[in-house]
């Protein structure tokens, strides 16, 4: 099956007008924000999003970005997949006094009426909000296949007490209990 191409910039409160859809693939190396911040990979965002308005009359954009990252690791440095299925859901507002009384399940999704968004934009922004502040490999073992050793027990109990030594400084009159 063919599927159609995505269009560079989306109309999101016309798309919500006409109860759009948005569905495709879109490359990967054409979200350079996300590129500075994983490994250099090949592949795509499968993108399925679709507009309109709920039954309080507010116009959204929900759906679904899936993908598969390679981030590095922070604990062993090593390469590290990291698939992303990210639930979208925006509410569409004008202005910040709007974004303030959306409903709670939505995201606010500020534009004016007239404003063409660029499609590559919406979903990265909605890609990095969904990676990780500190990628690690859920299993350690992962990481010593990397090279990575967990600390010896001993030198994590000697850091514990950072001014330990400051004590053996002071005279014996001046210590303290």
């Amino acid at each position: 099956m063919l599927t159609p191409s995505l269009p560079d910039k989306l109309y999101p409160w016309q798309l919500a007008a006409d109860n759009g859809r948005l569905t495709g693939d879109l490359a990967l190396d054409k979200l350079p924000r996300l590129m500075a911040l994983m490994n250099p990979a090949n592949g795509v965002v499968s993108i399925d999003l679709s507009a309109g308005k709920n039954g309080q009359g507010l116009p959204f954009i929900t759906g679904c970005l899936r993908t598969e990252v390679e981030l590095t690791c922070q604990r062993c440095l090593g390469s590290l997949r990291w698939p992303l299925e990210v639930a979208v859901r925006l509410g569409l507002v004008r202005t910040e006094a709007e974004a303030a009384r959306l409903p709670d399940d939505y995201e606010p999704l500020l534009a004016s009426p007239d404003c063409a968004m660029s499609v590559a934009d919406l979903v990265e922004d909605e890609l990095l909000l969904a990676l990780p502040q500190i990628p690690r490999h859920a299993d350690q073992r992962e990481c010593e296949a990397h090279g990575y050793g967990a600390p010896d027990p001993a030198f994590i109990a000697e850091q514990r007490r950072p001014f330990g030594l400051l004590a053996s400084l002071l005279p014996d009159s001046k210590r303290s209990c």
